[in-house]
């Protein structure tokens, strides 16, 4: 015997309410056609060996448990692939916003996403910033206060292992360091061979090597804690006590860092605060589309050496 007419839509109508309440989507590709909204949020990310990205992800992931949205993972493999992972999430209406990091200082990412007006934000900033939302650690303080807590320590020749100049924020922390060298006098230069992203062996060679090959180097700049240890390491093989005959300041974990070389001076970016802003900026993008554009930039907090 048939159901009477109407049960089983009524029925049904009533799971998805009681699903809804209790913030369960059991289907997005049936909730997209329905409602137009996948209720996920892409964090198209950069792929490498980083301290803090997978904090990142996770801080992002627990911003958005009290709400109805879901994290989904649209890696970026190459620079020469960026828009790619983009792409296929705008296209396949795979999420209702993505989150990225890796900025270029003009960056097709960004175009491409305001062009189509598809909701985003960035871990960092880009000539069209003033545009869409983001967060970003100036990193041009950053390097112009680093030297000068390394030349109130004494230190005379400085050296930076910092991030590939075609991302902002590297030519910010390179132009920053520069510029505050250039005022104080001090011999300043890039290390070659490796960045504050690289692989570890990559920056143990980098590190070794500069380490050798400027013996008169005192003062090291590091944009990760990966590259602050391979420089701690490279100064230990050669004989050199961090602290006496060089230091380093280093962007990354306190708790970490000084807990494996005490002599370390760390300045603390708030990764945290990065993904609790990133999160309702970009929910803000999806729900509110015409409010002003959520941008923050983190100040580096250098009290511990001023």
């Amino acid at each position: 015997m048939n159901d009477a007419p109407g049960i089983g839509e009524e029925t049904k109508r009533r799971v998805r309410q009681i699903a809804e309440e209790i913030g369960y989507v059991p289907d997005r590709a049936a909730l997209r056609l329905r409602t137009g909204r996948t209720q996920a949020i892409s964090l198209a990310f950069a792929i490498y060996r980083d301290d803090q990205l997978g904090q990142l992800i996770s801080s992002i992931a627990a911003a958005l448990d009290s709400t109805p949205y879901q994290v989904g993972i649209a890696p970026m493999v190459s620079n020469e692939r960026a828009l790619e992972p983009i792409r296929q999430v705008v296209e396949g209406r795979l999420a209702d916003a993505v989150i990225f990091n890796e900025t270029l200082i003009d960056d097709p990412r960004v175009e491409y996403l305001l062009e189509r007006g598809f909701p985003f934000a960035t871990h960092g900033r880009d000539s069209l910033a003033h545009l869409h939302p983001y967060f970003d650690y100036d990193n041009h303080t950053f390097g112009r206060k680093a030297v000068g807590v390394l030349h109130k320590r004494g230190r005379h020749h400085v050296a930076l292992l910092g991030p590939r100049l075609q991302y902002n924020y590297g030519t910010h922390t390179f132009v920053g360091a520069s510029e505050a060298a250039v005022e104080r006098g001090l011999f300043f230069e890039p290390i070659s061979g490796a960045y504050s992203n690289s692989n570890l062996s990559e920056l143990q060679s980098a590190a070794r090597q500069f380490v050798a090959d400027r013996p008169e180097c005192d003062g090291f700049i590091c944009s990760s804690s990966h590259a602050t240890l391979a420089i701690a390491s490279a100064l230990e093989e050669a004989g050199r006590v961090v602290g006496r005959d060089a230091d380093i300041i280093a962007k990354g974990s306190r708790v970490t860092l000084s807990m494996i070389r005490p002599a370390i001076l760390v300045i603390e970016e708030d990764v945290g605060r990065a993904a609790e802003f990133l999160t309702q900026a970009v929910l803000q993008a999806i729900q509110s589309p015409n409010r002003p554009p959520m941008q923050y930039l983190e100040q580096p907090d250098f009290s511990l050496y001023d």
